[in-house]
């Protein structure tokens, strides 16, 4: 009788069913990974859209200022806020003026000078 129950049973090969284990693991565990990678990727697609979309706002706001600064700061600009009394402004004493001149040159220090040979001739 032992040997007829024996003969019933469905035998399972443990080393098989083992592999498929591993490999349904595995490709769900791939399949998992792909979705999170993919997830992340348009994450960080956005946040660099929005990132972008800020530096062109700094840049153009960079721009008009920029524009804003050259204008205030022109001479007719000046000029004018002088006019109007908005600034106080004084001639520079001639004492507080400092000019610079270049000395000339001599004929000397524009020729090139021949280099003596240490060596001596070959």
């Amino acid at each position: 009788m032992n040997r007829s129950r024996r003969r019933n049973w469905n035998a399972v090969n443990a080393a098989s069913l083992a592999r498929w284990i591993v490999v349904t693991a595995f490709l769900a565990l791939a399949g998992l990974s792909y979705v999170y990678l993919t997830l992340q990727l348009y994450h960080l697609g956005e946040r660099r859209k929005a990132i972008e979309n800020e530096l062109a706002s700094l840049r153009t706001q960079n721009d008009v200022t920029s524009a804003q600064i050259a204008a205030l700061t022109s001479r007719s600009a000046l000029q004018r806020r002088l006019k109007e009394g908005y600034l106080k402004m004084i001639p520079i004493s001639e004492n507080n003026i400092v000019r610079l001149t270049i000395p000339a040159r001599s004929a000397e220090e524009n020729a090139i000078q021949p280099v003596a040979n240490p060596s001596g001739p070959r």
